[in-house]
């Protein structure tokens, strides 16, 4: 029954607080355009080849799943957004529980796994109706089982899992890379090439039934995209001045979404990508030194937090990726990185989605909102990648498990 509780809490949080009272506001949703995708679905509709569609393959999985029983209708209207959520609740409980099982994996303390399981339960507190309104719980969820696979030694497995992964959504081709690196430091480079194969295959053989001109457009819609106002380059943006708001009928654009355009959008754009390139690089590379399952998910969380936070896209559901990453730094002693994500995750609900539409007003208050929460993640990733540089010599003990000892706390 112990060991049921946090599944059960998350199960109750996720029905109630995601559907009553101040946390279940659903005014910036994602659901009016997963309904239009199941619309054209349940008319024939084939993704890329019919009809635009701005994530990978796998994506539209979901999607087609809520519109089943209303093939004659499509996904549209309260009965789609009730089974949508449902699926999103039971991928909410497999990566909390897939968490929880990597907490095991890779924690020497006494019921990691349970605590990585209460912490998560949280989530519907803290991030609210994002939850059910966007299918992020799903790749997160296989990520983290992917991760999982990885930990306990099934190389093939988990390149296979995260490549399924990345065709629901690209970042977990992040993680596959810092875990191919991760692999080849063990002196596992036979597995970190099979797995890689793995892995590409996976990609290319359920990537080819869509190959045409509108899946090229997906890449192209992403690389094409503004600033987006959320991101930590806008708020740079927003100090220096002279950048204006897309995406609202005095500029309208096709990305379903709020950027920053003119004035120094081009070369602020530059330089973050400059710099999350070299923090991608950097978490990779700092995969080398060990070869613990716990290192493998610190450097996987130093290259999420490196794309999230400098990247020019920042969208709010990108919390739910962050959420078990956070909850594992925990138990791994990373305590004060951990904090500074819950902080970012909590900071983003306190103006999303309820004053989303004053940010695209530019309020001086929810713009400094929105830098604070960037802030707490620029400074989770650089408190992150300087430990993981310099708090541990190649030559650091290890527990008698084989684990690396949790890196030393700053403050103390």
């Amino acid at each position: 029954m112990r060991a049921a509780a946090p599944y059960v809490a998350m199960a109750v949080g996720f029905l109630l607080l995601t559907t009553v009272g101040p946390m279940a506001d659903t005014r910036v949703s994602d659901l009016y355009l997963y309904g239009q995708y199941g619309q054209l679905l349940a008319d024939g509709n084939v993704p890329y080849l019919d009809f635009g569609f701005e994530y990978p393959p796998l994506g539209i999985v979901p999607i087609a799943i809520a519109g089943i029983p209303f093939p004659g209708e499509g996904g549209t209207g309260g009965a789609f957004d009730w089974l949508f959520g449902a699926l999103m609740l039971l991928c909410a409980l497999a990566g909390q529980r897939a968490a929880a099982l990597f907490a095991r994996e890779t924690s020497d303390g006494a019921h990691a796994d349970e605590v990585v399981a209460w912490l998560l339960a949280l989530q519907p507190l803290v991030i609210g109706a994002s939850l059910r309104t966007h299918f992020d719980l799903l790749p997160v969820a296989v990520t983290v089982a992917g991760l999982l696979l990885l930990a306990r030694s099934r190389a093939i497995a988990g390149m296979v899992v995260l490549g399924i992964g990345t065709l629901i959504k690209l970042f977990p081709a992040i993680l596959a890379a810092v875990s191919a690196v991760w692999l080849a430091g063990r002196g596992e480079v036979r597995a970190a090439l099979r797995g890689l194969a793995a892995f590409t295959a996976v990609v290319i053989v359920l990537t080819v039934p869509f190959l045409s001109s509108g899946f090229v457009d997906m890449f192209t819609f992403h690389l094409e995209r503004p600033v987006q106002i959320e991101s930590t380059p806008a708020t740079v943006l927003f100090v220096v001045g002279g950048s204006e708001v897309t995406g609202t009928n005095l500029r309208p654009d096709r990305f379903k979404s709020n950027g920053l355009d003119g004035g120094a959008a081009g070369p602020v754009a530059a330089l973050f990508a400059i710099l999350q390139l070299v923090a991608l690089a950097a978490a990779a590379l700092l995969a080398l030194r060990r070869p613990d399952p716990r290192w493998l998910g610190m450097c996987s969380l130093a290259a999420l937090l490196a794309f999230i936070a400098l990247g020019k896209v920042l969208s709010p559901q990108y919390m739910i990726w962050l959420a078990p990453f956070a909850a594992l730094a925990w138990v791994w002693g990373q305590r004060a990185v951990a904090v500074l994500c819950g902080v970012a995750i909590a900071l983003t609900s306190v103006w999303f989605p309820r004053h989303y539409v004053p940010l695209v007003q530019e309020t001086d208050w929810v713009i400094w909102t929105v830098a604070l929460r960037n802030a707490a993640l620029v400074a989770a990733l650089a408190l992150l990648l300087g430990r993981l540089s310099g708090a541990l010599s190649p030559a650091a003990p290890r527990t008698r498990s084989g684990r690396t000892p949790p890196l030393p706390d700053p403050s103390t």
